[in-house]
This record gives structure tokens, sequence and C-alpha cells, in this order.
């Protein structure tokens, strides 16, 4: 299991974060944080992450950026220093291998900061600086919008004037990130990097990017940012893993919404399933929620038994499941402000958090949960009782979901099968919202 930390918003020492924002100077420029979240905030709390069952973490973006999310980048090579310092990044790394934690990165490679060096240059220069071709659509000279408003006259993430798009099809610039992606692994001995907006950048970069990594440490991860079905980049000269959005998708349909029945998930589970080549199958980032998007929970209107559906389907479907910080204490909301909200430490959580707990522990516990086959045993139209079953060597965990307000009845192969966990239980009759684990010979 992954457990996602948005690093501003997470910890600022030992179960707690100061919630206050802060400036500070890198290279004559201002770096904001907006909650106090730091490097040595993380150190002091991996205790409290590997208790709940995570075997890695995954950060966003931690390197010099002017806002406190950090997608603003100013120096690749340098940790912000609202975050900490790169000492405090080099200790979190140990910390974590000591633990038998792998550390996953952010790397954002599709844009910069307006204050990057290289901008920088071209600003002052204009179509004499050295670094003209590193950026699409500049008109001379370069000009930098004071107001939201106004659109820059060069092309830019998303429409945001502070982030202009940087041109990978320049040799220097993919030798610049590849220098990157070497450096962190060679001097901090990262274990991968998440590639954010991977699909707007171009094929070529990816291939030299993963060959210039796996050359420094060949088991280095890398994993994705694209919102679509994958196969393109999955194909083993670009990513390892792609984060799997339809994942969420289908689960907000299913156990949020409970717009579509057992079967209708069903086929959509099975579309995620037969679309990727095995190897990369296993290795899909299943998620419910991110820094971009609203809070599951919010999306089950607060509902724990609906939330809780979907926490054991992902952490029992094939995949690496990933956990954004905060979601087993109950976090909600629906827009930014809302969902990248402090951890709240402390925070009483109805006991989502122990079933966090349980639900990473099963897996932990059941290869089959981690490498096993999978397959369906009940998903009939009209229905919202959903049964699978994952299998190795024989040995099957079936996993029953009873996502409905009515009781349902346990599926007669399985019923005899050892029981592991439930909730709602009573003989072969599975209350409303309720589940079981069981275990048995698997007949595949």
């Amino acid at each position: 299991m992954i457990y996602n930390i948005f690093p501003d918003s997470f910890a600022s020492a030992r179960r707690a974060i100061s919630g206050q924002p802060g400036e500070c100077r890198w290279n004559g420029q201002t770096t904001r944080g907006k909650l106090g979240g730091t490097i040595n905030g993380i150190t002091e709390n991996l205790d409290y992450i590997q208790g709940l069952g995570a075997n890695c973490i995954y950060m966003n973006p931690i390197f010099a950026a002017g806002e406190y999310h950090k997608y603003d980048l100013l120096d690749y090579f340098h940790i912000d220093p609202c975050f900490g310092t790169d000492e405090d990044f080099r200790r979190l790394v140990d910390a974590c291998h000591s633990r038998g934690l792998r550390v996953i990165i952010d790397g954002v490679f599709n844009h910069v900061g307006w204050h990057f060096f290289a901008f920088e240059d071209v600003v002052e220069k204009g179509g004499d600086s050295a670094y003209k071709d590193w950026f699409y659509g500049l008109e001379f000279p370069v000009r930098r919008p004071e107001s939201g408003d106004e659109y820059p006259k060069y092309e830019c993430f998303g429409y945001e004037r502070m982030m202009p798009k940087i041109n990978t099809e320049k040799p220097e610039v993919a030798e610049y990130f590849c220098r990157v992606g070497r450096h962190w692994l060679r001097e901090f001995d990262i274990d991968g990097w998440r590639l954010d907006v991977a699909s707007e950048i171009n094929d070529a970069f990816w291939r030299r990017f993963r060959e210039a990594v796996k050359a420094v440490k060949p088991d280095c991860l890398l994993i994705g940012e694209v919102w679509e079905s994958a196969p393109h980049w999955l194909n083993g000269d670009m990513f390892d893993s792609t984060m799997n959005y339809d994942f969420r998708k289908h689960c907000r349909r299913f156990f949020a919404e409970r717009s579509i029945d057992a079967a209708q998930f069903d086929g959509r589970v099975t579309n995620m399933r037969v679309r990727y080549k095995l190897p990369m199958l296993y290795a899909q980032l299943n998620l419910l929620d991110s820094h971009d998007v609203s809070r599951f929970l919010s999306l089950c209107q607060g509902d724990l038994a609906s939330m809780k559906l979907a926490v054991l389907f992902q952490m029992t479907f094939i995949g690496i499941p990933s956990v954004f910080y905060g979601d087993e204490k109950g976090i909600d909301g629906l827009l930014e402000e809302e969902y990248r909200h402090p951890m709240p430490w402390g925070q009483e959580d109805g006991g989502l958090e122990q079933f966090y707990r349980n639900a990473a522990g099963l897996r932990n516990a059941c290869p089959a949960l981690r490498r096993g086959d999978f397959y369906t045993v009940s998903a009939r139209a009209g229905s919202g009782m959903y049964c699978y079953c994952r299998a190795l060597d024989k040995e099957g965990v079936f996993i029953v979901l009873n996502n409905q307000p009515l009781a349902a009845e346990l599926p007669g192969e399985i019923a005899e099968k050892e029981l592991l966990w439930q909730e709602g239980l009573s003989g072969r009759s599975i209350g409303p919202m309720g589940f079981a684990v069981l275990k048995g010979r698997a007949e595949i």
C-alpha cells in the first residue's frame, strides 16, 4: 500500500501540524507554505504510516517552488526551504528504508515556474536568450502578466500564467531532466518517480528518461499521471504503472452513488483487468482520491458504510492501493481548500482509521490479495451484492460486498469457507452495507 502525502498539509512535528503559513527565500525568490508541513514532520510520523499497513510513501512535489503546492518549480535539485533541507530529506529516506518503506517523489517535467532560471533568462534577454527554444509560443519581449485575467504570450500549463510549458523535445531540455532523475536516485537513493501530466509530454522523452533512471536503479518504479486508459504508455518502454483514475470513477458510480448495479460494476472491473498486460496490471496505482480531486468520503455523502466497502475493494483488487493522507481520519471536501485540509491529528474517525488498518493488514497477510488471479463469483443485474475471489495456487480469498440497503444471502459455493472478517454477517445472511471475507480452496 502506498501512502500519498501532500507535504504542506501533513505534519510539522510528531502527530501535529502547525497550520501556519510561512515564507522563505531561495536564490532571491520567495517560496511559500500554507499549513506548515515539513519533511521532518513526515519523518516524525513514519511509525504512524507504517502502522496503517503502508510499505511505501509517495510525496507530492518537494523541490524549491513558489507556491505551497510546489508545482511551479524554481530548482529541481534542492528541497523547498519551507519544507526543510536536502539533509532533512536524506534522513527521511534513510529512516524509511530502515523501516522497509520505499520512497517515491513527484517529477514535474511538463512545465516550470515562471522564475525558473531558463525562463528568467528568456524574460531578461528575449530572442537573444540561449534558452528561448526551451519554451513554446514565445512572443518577444516576454512579459509575465500581472493579472490572472490576462492570457500570457507563451504556452503554459492549464492557462496558469505562472507555469510556462517547457519543450522536452529539445535534447538539452531532455538531458536536464534526465540529470534531475539520476540525481535523486544517486544522491538520495529514492525508489521511484511519479511523473506529472505524463500524457502531455512526448514519448521520446519518456523513453530517454526511463533509460537514464533505470541505468542508475533498475527497480526504480515509474508511475505516470495518465487520467485516461493508458496502454500506449505501458509497453515496457516508458512507465511501469499509471494512476488508475478509472478505478476511482467506477467506485464512485457503484459505492458512492449506487447508480450502477453489481453486473454493470463487474463489467467495468473486467475492462480494467483486460486492457493491460499482466505485469502492468498488478502495478496499477488504484486510488479513490488525490490532491487533484474531491475526497471520496464526500462523494459518499459522508456515509462511512459506503466508504468502507470502497476501501475494502481497493485493498483487495489487483494493483497497488494508494491512500491519500487523512482519508483514514475521515477528511472530506469537494473543493481544493477542503480536500487539502491539514491532517487532523487526534480527530475521532468513527472507526474508519482502524478499518484501514484491518483492511491493509488483511492484504499484507494474504499473498493472494497481492499476487493472485481475480475472478467474479456473483454479480447479478439489479443487485448491489458483488462477490469475487483472489486466488493463488488454488488458495482463494473470497470477498462479498453487499452494497445495498437490503440483506442478501452469501453465494452457496462460498458459504462454508473459513471466515476471516465480517461486518453484518449472521449465518448465511449479510446485512445491508455489510461485507464478508472468507478463505478456502478456489476452483478456477
